[in-house]
């Protein structure tokens, strides 16, 4: 939807109420769904699980909306709504806490919180941007399937080392590993915002000469910045993991100066995966995925075994240098076309009902 709108900003309207159709057969499948997984295997906390589904899933269609903004030019909507909603909420959260703290105040914070996301953002679309509808357009759906695809192996990948350490070591290791890991996971909104900040100009024109320059400069700046943490990581690893983790640094520490080198190696590898899908290459996205969750798997079950934790942090390594150079390699040949100055236009007559099937 987002490459849709940013291409295409004159019909907004029309690609933002094909993904809000999907939202609207999606949502509830996916709550049925978590609903019946609860009550099979949690029993007693199926109900705080299905209040946690809820907000997810209320977030989720919010994000719909900010990355429609996002598209359209006006990230200072994005901005506004989160500030007031979080300053609200934070108020709400630590007031109920202060005077009856339980599970309960903070299930219903949040329950409020994602509310007054999707409310407001719901508001400021029919106040400032255009009329809110929705529709159904099976192209979208298909469009959408490589993403949808390429979610679930970023998913298998980050888990799969995880799931085989604890399967061949044990669940202390996993707990060590795990900790490290998620500092490294903590830098990766920085690549995460530079993918989508250049995500809609590139979907709006293309490879031009601009943009390729773009490409360039942000690919090398985020390799310094990685470079940089990568550096930093490695000094202060002791220090940091003291901070959060307490007596469990020692064991920490060692694995999180092994994982320091994904910090420029995850940045490009996020970064360049952003500039292919939003130049239409979201197959090859994919297919690089795919590529190197299959080598992941292979190198955790041979390393493991030898190395312990270590195993899967050389595995996760070689991973990542696997999907770099592949997503490398299909960026060259990208660049080594001819330029292109426009991207892909849609034709709205295709996303729209007729206007009794319009809400």
């Amino acid at each position: 939807m987002m490459r849709r709108v940013a291409a295409d900003t004159a019909h907004a309207a029309a690609h933002l109420a094909a993904l809000l159709g999907f939202r609207l057969v999606g949502s509830p499948v996916y709550l049925l769904c978590v609903s019946a997984a609860a009550l099979a295997l949690t029993k007693g906390i199926w109900r705080v699980i299905l209040i946690v589904a809820l907000f997810t899933v209320l977030e989720s269609i919010y994000f719909s909306f900010g990355n429609c903004f996002i598209a359209l030019g006006k990230a200072n909507y994005t901005v506004g709504i989160g500030v007031a909603v979080e300053i609200f909420f934070l108020s709400i959260f630590l007031l109920g806490m202060w005077w009856a703290p339980s599970l309960d105040v903070l299930l219903e914070a949040n329950i409020l919180r994602s509310l007054l996301l999707v409310g407001m953002a719901v508001l400021v679309v029919r106040r400032w941007l255009f009329p809110l509808r929705v529709s159904w357009d099976t192209q979208f759906i298909r469009e959408g399937v490589p993403f949808i695809l390429t979610t679930l192996l970023a998913l298998l990948g980050e888990k799969i080392d995880t799931l085989l350490l604890g399967y061949l070591t044990g669940y202390e290791t996993v707990g060590h590993y795990h900790l490290a890991l998620r500092i490294v996971f903590a830098s990766l909104f920085v690549p995460s915002v530079a993918g989508v900040a250049f995500f809609p100009r590139l979907s709006a024109h293309g490879l031009s000469a601009e943009n390729r320059r773009t490409i360039l400069r942000g690919a090398g700046f985020l390799l310094a910045l990685g470079v940089l943490a990568m550096g930093v990581g490695f000094l202060f690893a002791s220090p940091l993991t003291g901070l959060l983790y307490g007596s469990l640094s020692g064991s920490v520490t060692p694995l999180l100066r092994s994982l320091t080198l994904l910090f420029p190696l995850s940045f490009l590898n996020l970064f360049l995966s952003s500039i292919l899908q939003a130049l239409y290459q979201e197959r090859k996205v994919l297919r690089a995925l795919a590529i190197c969750t299959g080598a992941g798997i292979v190198a955790n079950c041979a390393l493991i075994p030898l190395f312990g934790a270590y195993g899967a942090v050389y595995a996760r390594i070689l991973s990542a240098l696997i999907r770099l150079g592949i997503l490398i390699w299909y960026l060259r040949h990208l660049f080594s076309q001819p330029e292109s100055p426009t991207g892909r236009r849609y034709e709205v007559e295709e996303l729209t009902l007729p206007a009794a099937g319009q809400w």
